[in-house]
Order: structure tokens, then sequence, then C-alpha cells
């Protein structure tokens, strides 16, 4: 079985990544609020990084996989969609002085983070490069405390898609190793097709972010949560809330 991250497999990833236009409308809607450019960070194969762009704005999509960036650029341009994509580390980042408008890191993709260090080098990178009425537009999940206990040897349906040449491809998700002290939970993704079971495994690492820590972390890299919704619709966060999707803003404003 080969092993592998699924960032190194761009086309696999966009079977797990399709389009979500709920998605899409919010953070179109919330960057047009302010106008001008747009900073889409984690773009990964540009899955909102070209509807932005189609939709008017002027955008950088960034991403640490050249990969990921190699398929986006293929994508932008059998689109039409006029995009600038550039290599970078969230982490830590320098567009030499240039800011934005709107700085986007959607589809739960700060989740990347694990340490400390990590997002105050990111809220960091982020302030430097937001223009003087910029905002940092995100979403990640909420913990589920049951699902991160759950038992790590069973596995769950991820998702069913079709590639192009490979055919109908089933994923599943198995082997899930949470670390209470780091918050990170380890994740192994098994594909198959009807012909090969476990032709390949890819392996994640996502980070939870419970709801009281996440105006601290955002504080710790010079950022002030202003507003915070429970879903891409603005609808108030609440306790069933799945997501937390967040505006911030530089202290100094």
């Amino acid at each position: 079985m080969e092993e592998n991250t699924l960032y190194d497999q761009p086309d696999l990833y966009d079977l797990m990544a399709p389009r979500d236009h709920v998605l899409e409308r919010f953070y179109l809607e919330t960057a047009s609020e302010r106008g001008g450019s747009v900073l889409d960070l984690a773009c990964g194969t540009g899955r909102l990084t070209i509807p932005l762009a189609q939709a008017g704005l002027q955008v950088v999509g960034g991403d640490v996989s050249a990969g990921m960036l190699s398929r986006a650029q293929h994508c932008a341009e059998r689109q039409a969609a006029a995009v600038e994509f550039v290599q970078l580390d969230m982490r830590n980042f320098d567009l030499n002085g240039r800011t934005f408008d709107t700085i986007i890191v959607a589809v739960n993709s700060v989740a990347h983070l694990q340490s400390l260090d990590d997002f105050k080098g990111f809220f960091r990178s982020v302030a430097r490069h937001l223009s003087l009425k910029g905002r940092l537009v995100f979403d990640a999940f909420i913990p589920n405390v049951a699902m991160l206990g759950r038992d790590p040897k069973q596995r769950q349906l991820v998702g069913v898609a079709a590639h192009e040449t490979l055919g109908h491809v089933t994923v599943e998700e198995g082997l899930v190793r949470y670390d209470p002290l780091t918050q990170v939970s380890h994740l192994d993704w098994f594909w198959s097709t009807p012909e090969k079971r476990d032709f390949l495994k890819t392996s994640l690492q996502i980070r939870s972010i419970f709801p009281q820590e996440m105006p601290l972390l955002i504080a710790s890299g010079g950022l002030r949560l202003e507003r915070r919704f429970g879903d891409f619709d603005c609808s108030p966060m609440t306790s069933e809330s799945l997501r937390h999707v967040c505006v911030c803003r530089p202290n100094e404003e």
C-alpha cells in the first residue's frame, strides 16, 4: 500500500473537496464588503480562489505545496480566471510589503497549525499583510469530544467519488490517534477502488481549537476577534454549532 499525504495527490484531494456554493457565497460577500484585494491562504487547488477571481476580485492564492499550486494554476487557466499564485508557508510569510483588504483561510485550514508558535507566526504574518481597514476571515470546526474519543480501530466512511482514471473511489477514515496534550488528531485515510482495496493511505494531522481558546490564539498574534458566527449563514454561534466562522481585525485600528 502506497503511503503519502493528501496534499501530494492534488487530483485525489479534489475528489474530497467539491465546490460548496454556500461557503463561496459567504467568503465572496464578506470580501466584497471591503472591496479591492484578497489573499487566499492555504488555497490548495484553487477551490475558493478561482470563484473569487471570477467574481471580479483581485486575488492572490498562497499555499505551501508546489503540487497543489501547479494544479490550481492549471485550473485557473482552464477557467480563464486571473489569479496570481505564490508558494508560501502561512506560519511565516512576507510578500514584500503587499497588503490586502481581506485575507481568507477557508475549509478548516487553520487546523493545520499546531503549536502556539505556529499560531503566533500565522496571525503576526497576517497582521503585517492587512490593509488599514483589512480583515482576516476564516472557519474552523468545533471539536466533538465524543469523536475524539472514538475507537481508533473503527473505520468511518469519508466519501465516495468518481475519479477520471481510477473510476469509483471510496475513502474511509481510520486509526485516529488524539493527543490531549497537543490537541492534535493523527488521522489515516484509506483509499480503495472495487479492484484494489487500500491502494493508498494518506495521513493528516488536525489541531482541535476549542471556542474559548480561539480569541486567545488570535490575540497572541496581534489581532482581535471582531465577529464570530456559527455557520456560513452568519447565524449566532451556539452549543449546537459545528463550526466557528471568525472575522478578525488589527488591534491598532
